[in-house]
């Protein structure tokens, strides 16, 4: 594929309700948008990165300035834009996960679309429903996380993340296990948690469960073993897997029995599939997590979710549930309550609409520097 121009641009879109994480709370989300332009065709990505650098060194603004200043000029010196090849364009940049996963992710609907082929197809999944897991956030009350919950399992997801952090961990996870019972929960602490809190982590296990995810911090691994152990729950991996190498390693040491699996955190869909298939032989489920995804960015986990070891609901709900207006179309609906489908055309399948907030805008062309 030859790629003659590339469009960054940040988006912003209002949530439908706030959210709270272990670091902050947000009314708003800005996205930086990636477009790649070659032969007739515009493929797009999501970048996953957040505006804050909690969850990972990573920003929208460092991710803008490692496309702008190295990973495009790069792609556009080659004049050939292949997914599958150009992680080794920018072998010599170090890190940068997310930005490159946006930019490859880019270049995976791109070739998806000239080759007439939807993108779970061009990626070895199929067009076939998903089921659809969902996030509560961290609330100033039991009442209103029961609440949120509850909202949830009335649309219809079939399993719920809940936010947890030290102080919010064995209370919400307990009155939500007693409010409903059969519904199919994890606990996510994003790294929240040290070696000192493994008694307190280990109080989970009488819950009922599906997992406990990314208990402790990435350089943590030792931990990480040490709790799943302990626990007859699962620990489910998100931070800890940045590679299929880190993957196959905490699998030697016995960390997980189920991966989060997120395109821009290991790099994009070509690691992500690498990370699913070593899964896949291990016996190992997995699931596609999200970060509050606008349109583009949700259709994209969509198509990754439909992979044959995807076993697990992913967060690839409708967006109504998130935002009013996620700039994209269609937007993504239940097919049926608790399960979604991608688009049996090319790509994603979908546009965008314009209507966000356009904070800043910049293309580049081959041979502009």
């Amino acid at each position: 594929m030859k790629i003659s121009t590339i469009t960054l641009r940040l988006v912003t879109a209002p949530l439908t309700r706030p959210f709270e994480n272990r670091w902050q709370r947000y009314e708003t989300w800005t996205k930086l948008i990636v477009e790649v332009e070659g032969e007739g065709a515009v493929g797009r990505a999501e970048c996953t990165a957040m505006e804050t650098p909690f969850y990972n060194y990573e920003t929208i603004v460092t991710a803008w300035y490692v496309i702008e200043e190295y990973l495009g000029p790069l792609l556009l010196a080659a004049g050939e834009g292949d997914p599958l090849t150009c992680l080794h364009l920018w072998r010599e940049i170090n890190g940068h996960e997310e930005a490159k996963g946006a930019l490859e992710t880019a270049l995976w609907d791109l070739r998806a679309r000239l080759n007439d082929r939807p993108l779970s197809v061009e990626l070895g999944g199929a067009l076939r429903p998903v089921p659809v897991g969902a996030t509560a956030g961290i609330e100033s009350s039991i009442d209103e996380l029961l609440s949120n919950v509850e909202a949830n399992v009335r649309a219809g997801y079939r399993r719920v993340r809940l936010k947890i952090r030290p102080g919010w961990d064995v209370e919400p996870v307990r009155e939500v296990h007693a409010a409903f019972p059969a519904l199919p929960v994890i606990a996510d602490a994003n790294a929240a948690y040290d070696e000192s809190h493994l008694d307190a982590l280990t109080a989970l296990d009488g819950f009922g469960l599906l997992a406990v995810e990314q208990p402790f911090p990435r350089h943590l691994l030792d931990a990480t073993a040490e709790l799943q152990h302990r626990l007859s729950t699962a620990v489910c991996l998100d931070e800890q897997l940045h590679s299929v190498r880190e993957a196959q390693e905490a699998a030697r040491l016995g960390a997980y029995r189920m991966a989060n699996i997120k395109t821009g955190r290991v790099g994009g869909l070509g690691e992500s599939v690498r990370i699913h298939d070593f899964c896949a032989a291990e016996g190992i489920p997995t699931f596609v997590g999200g970060k509050w995804d606008q349109g583009i960015g949700r259709w994209t986990n969509l198509a990754l979710a439909t992979l044959p070891n995807m076993t697990l609901p992913s967060d690839v709900g409708p967006s109504d549930t998130y935002y009013d207006d996620d700039g994209a179309a269609p937007r993504l609906a239940f097919e049926r309550p608790g399960w979604v489908s991608p688009l049996p055309g090319a790509g994603t399948g979908v546009e965008p609409t314009g209507t966000l907030a356009v904070e800043r805008e910049l293309k580049l062309t081959k041979g502009e520097r």
